[in-house]
């Protein structure tokens, strides 16, 4: 046995034994990752914050206030980058504050006007139940009943279950989590506080963190490796900052749009609802639903044929922002189709929650373009791509626009051909020698 071939059969061994040893403690070692991302969460949520805000601080730093690294004072050359990491801040925070201290209040007036009418929607919401149940469904509900025994009355009659007694099952669910909610809502308002504070470490030391990582990474890894792992960061950082802007200012615009369209229909709680429009309009792909959803709901408590009325308008927005504005906004920086992007979501959404649903996407937009770029290079190696006619940045698979290859016209044909022959000769040979010596 070679020396190699015996490395190969330890190293497999070490790994199978590796593998037999996570199965059993796989528990231990999911929990201590789960330590280890609590403890160090700030140092996480700070370095989304930092991401952010890292474009408006360039955008200061080599731009607006390029001409302060050419003067003759070295007090102003080294004033540039805090002048600009702390106008940054002032300009993201001062804006974040601005949005809170305008949208804020009206929330507020939003709920208290829902809670304090809530009766009265209620009634109505009764009476037009009773009227449909009655016109188009043919059940008969008494009117001097309360909403809940009506809608009791109608989940018995679909379920044959009691509503009472799923609400009872759900308030004991979750009712003992009260404390538990509390105690997260304090630690999660600690990490974003000290998350904004390392933020700001982070800038400040942006670029000697970047030197002292580059020069770990070329210190640990072999030199053949590190042009492929500086693409991926490179690709990485490209991706996830575009497509994290990109949903923002969308959001941000579809937020704007509702609550303009709402304010010129009169829809009722305009500000409430174009919030959870926007908010969730980050979310790609079933972020438009999970907003419209409950939008409709409040709407269809306060006033049915409105909430008809505004179905139709958050139709029609999400196809504007489905052909106009996203396309302009975000580009092809992603560079997946729907049902990519749609995998991506789901698979993130189920593996980590809403964070999974929205990081998914440009991850996996890094993957598929690393993954593209392989067999690309594979394809190239082998002669392939021209032999089908193909570059490497053609859909080889879709070929849509040209006429249909034909296969036996290829390179690829002729060399299985050639090799085909070879061996039928081969085997020719083989049978005749064995005949001859029999």
């Amino acid at each position: 046995m070679s020396k190699k071939r015996f490395k190969q059969i330890i190293v497999l061994v070490v790994i199978g034994g590796l593998c037999l040893y996570l199965k059993d403690n796989i528990k231990y070692l999911f929990d201590a990752v789960g330590l280890v991302l609590i403890v160090a969460m700030p140092f996480i949520i700070g370095f989304c914050i930092a991401f952010l805000i890292n474009k408006p601080y360039m955008f200061f730093s080599d731009k607006l206030l390029k001409g302060m690294a050419d003067s003759k004072f070295n007090m102003v050359k080294k004033a540039r980058k805090p002048i600009s990491l702390v106008l940054a801040y002032l300009i993201v925070f001062g804006i974040v504050a601005f949005l809170i201290v305008i949208i804020i209040p009206q929330l507020v007036v939003s709920f208290n006007k829902l809670a304090t009418n809530f009766a009265s929607y209620a009634d109505e919401f009764k009476l037009w139940l009773i009227n449909v149940c009655d016109q188009y469904l043919h059940i008969e509900l008494k009117e001097d009943n309360d909403l809940f025994s009506i809608v009791n009355s109608l989940v018995k009659i679909i379920t044959g279950g009691e509503l009472r007694a799923f609400v009872s099952k759900i308030a004991n669910t979750f009712g003992p989590d009260i404390f538990n909610v509390a105690v997260q809502v304090t630690t999660n308002v600690y990490n974003v506080v000290m998350g904004i504070v390392i933020s700001f470490y982070f800038l400040a030391c942006k670029d000697k963190l970047i030197y002292q990582t580059k020069k770990f990474t070329v210190a640990v890894l072999p030199e053949k490796l590190l042009p492929k792992v500086f693409e991926v960061a490179e690709l990485t950082n490209h991706k996830f900052g575009r497509f994290i802007y990109g949903r923002i200012i969308d959001s941000l615009i579809m937020g704007m749009l509702c609550f303009i369209g709402m304010s010129i229909f009169r829809f009722d709680y305009a500000m409430l609802i174009s919030v959870i429009i926007g908010v969730t309009n980050i979310i790609p792909m079933f972020g438009p639903v999970i907003g419209a959803v409950p939008s409709i709901i409040i709407l269809l408590i306060v006033n049915p044929v409105e909430a008809f009325w505004f179905t139709v308008f958050i139709l029609i927005l999400q196809q504007i922002d489905g052909n106009l504005i996203g396309p302009k906004v975000m580009g092809s920086s992603i560079g997946l189709s729907g049902f990519w992007i749609m995998a991506s979501v789901i698979l993130g959404g189920g593996l980590f929650g809403v964070v999974g649903m929205f990081v998914a996407v440009p991850l996996f937009a890094v993957i598929y373009v690393m993954m593209g770029n392989f067999v690309n290079k594979r394809l190239k190696e082998k002669d392939y791509l021209q032999s089908l006619g193909e570059t490497p940045t053609t859909d080889i698979l879709n070929n849509s626009g040209k006429e249909p290859i034909n296969f036996k016209n290829t390179k690829l044909y002729k060399t299985i051909k050639d090799n085909v022959k070879i061996n039928s000769k081969k085997n020719g040979r083989k049978d005749n020698d064995s005949h001859n010596h029999d």
